[in-house]
């Protein structure tokens, strides 16, 4: 067997069990989806703790964040700076690679008291633990130390400022009175939010987009990874079969 083409086989056997794994995912959600009981926010509370429910409604905050980069009035933000890093190493011939990799420096994320609201009513949401998928608001690159940043940011950024490198920041938030789609297990005292430890629900989402949009996206995501991992495990296949009738 030819070891080489045995490798990239492997390689390309280990990728598409990765996208499997990925695909499996996107699929399980999909089925959460569609399987969890859509109610009104006015029904939450009547509902048993643990039950898993969908609601569609507007977001509210009792008391407006501000966002730390964009200074955008919110009921929630993440702010984040990823540095990119440059770095060699050496291949099996002995000369240098240039390579870089990318490192989460500073992460900073509030949420207000909220709600969601519909016709039906109100019920509160707790964030913690939510997969939020919100609003970008700020992606700009910018090199220390010349980052215009102050406080914590700035003095993350000064410790840092003699390593070759580039920042992004980054900064994602979700503003008051907006239309979102909340997935969750009902808790006790009548609000939204993480499945609590041994429970069958492991979906808990907070999202700008609809439903509707949610379901399309994940779904055209499923089909592009069932086309790669076909390919991937084809290739795998032909180079396997290749390696053994190559011989040494």
């Amino acid at each position: 067997m030819n070891i080489l083409l045995a490798v990239f086989a492997g390689i390309a056997a280990i990728i598409a069990l990765g996208l499997t794994w990925w695909h499996w995912r996107v699929r399980r959600e999909l089925a959460v989806m569609a399987s969890t009981q859509h109610i009104g926010a006015g029904a939450v509370a009547q509902q048993s703790p643990g039950a898993a429910v969908s609601v569609h409604g507007t977001l509210r905050v009792r008391a407006p964040l501000t966002a730390e980069f964009s200074q955008k009035p919110c009921a929630y933000f993440i702010a984040e700076i990823e540095r990119e890093e440059v770095y060699y190493e050496r291949d099996s011939q002995g000369r240098e690679e240039r390579r870089t990799r990318t490192t989460n420096v500073y992460t900073n994320m509030k949420y207000g008291q909220c709600l969601i609201e519909d016709e039906s009513g109100k019920a509160g949401i707790d964030f913690e633990g939510a997969k939020v998928e919100a609003i970008q608001t700020v992606k700009e690159p910018t090199a220390a130390p010349n980052s215009g940043a102050s406080g914590v940011v700035g003095g993350i950024l000064s410790a840092l400022s003699s390593s070759n490198s580039t920042y992004t920041r980054k900064e994602s938030i979700l503003p008051a009175d907006i239309p979102v789609f909340v997935l969750g297990e009902v808790q006790q005292g009548g609000l939204v939010g993480k499945p609590a430890k041994g429970s069958h629900n492991k979906l808990f989402v907070i999202s700008h987009k609809s439903e509707e949009q949610r379901v399309k996206e994940l779904s055209r995501t499923a089909w592009w990874l069932m086309i790669f991992m076909g390919l991937l495990f084809a290739v795998a296949a032909v180079l396997l079969v290749w390696a053994i009738v190559k011989g040494e």
